[in-house]
This record gives C-alpha cells, sequence and structure tokens, in this order.
C-alpha cells in the first residue's frame, strides 16, 4: 500500500466517523454529548490533517460519500455508542495501515491516532484488542 493509498483510506474512514458521529452524537446520553461533539471535532481536524497527507503523497483526496450505511437504526443511546465504538474501532486498523505506509512524524502521528481511537472506542463500550485488524 502506498502512502498515498494509505492517507485516502484514512480520509475515507474519517468521513465515515464524521457521519456517524453527527447521527449518533445526538442520540448518546446527555453526559456523554460533549465528548462526542469533541470526539467529531478531533475526526475532522484528523481528516483535514489525513487529506493534505493524500495530496502531499501525489494523490487526490477522496470526496466524503452523500450518506453512509449505518448498520442499524440509531433509535436510543445504546445503539449510538455502539455505533461510535465501532467506528473508532475501525479506525484503528486504517491508520495502524498508514503507520505501516508512513515514515518519521506522519508514522508518529499514525500510531498516536491508532492510539486514541482505541482508547475512544473503549470509552464508547468496545472490547479492548490487542492488535487491530487489518483492513489491507
Amino acid at each position: 500500500m502506498t502512502p498515498a493509498e494509505a492517507w485516502a483510506s484514512v480520509v475515507a474512514g474519517e468521513d465515515a466517523a464524521i457521519y456517524a458521529y453527527s447521527v449518533a452524537g445526538a442520540r448518546v446520553p446527555a453526559a456523554d454529548r460533549r465528548r462526542a461533539r469533541a470526539a467529531m471535532d478531533a475526526h475532522r481536524e484528523r481528516r483535514a490533517r489525513a487529506s493534505a497527507l493524500v495530496s502531499a503523497a501525489g494523490g487526490t483526496p477522496p470526496p466524503p460519500g452523500a450518506a453512509y450505511a449505518l448498520p442499524e437504526e440509531v433509535a436510543r443511546p445504546r445503539i449510538a455508542a455502539r455505533l461510535l465504538a465501532e467506528v473508532d474501532n475501525a479506525l484503528v486498523a486504517v491508520y495502524a495501515d498508514a503507520a505501516g505506509a508512513s515514515i518519521g512524524s506522519d508514522r508518529r502521528w499514525a500510531a498516536r491516532c491508532a492510539a486514541d481511537c482505541a482508547a475512544s472506542a473503549v470509552a464508547w463500550g468496545a472490547t479492548p484488542q490487542a492488535f487491530p485488524q487489518s483492513t489491507a
């Protein structure tokens, strides 16, 4: 996987995460909404940086989808939290792939993002994983 391909996967994953947070963030318990907003802002910032890395690697960042299919209707707080855990957990592997395809500060940033996404997934209720499932 080239760096441009890896970072393009990150952009696509972050777009999906932003969509999920925009839907599910409003449906988490009231006490968790501030955390959901902060996480969505972090996903937006990471998407912007990953998009710049795609361009720097000679690629074209993928555009966001018009909508994304959610695994189920997000009608209850528990379902919302589960969706956010799944989205963040999926990004762990995407960032691990980006770290593997990168060097230097970009590699360190991807590894930090993978760790941040793993911690967020666990905070939303995911089971901790020893190693991410690769998307490659």
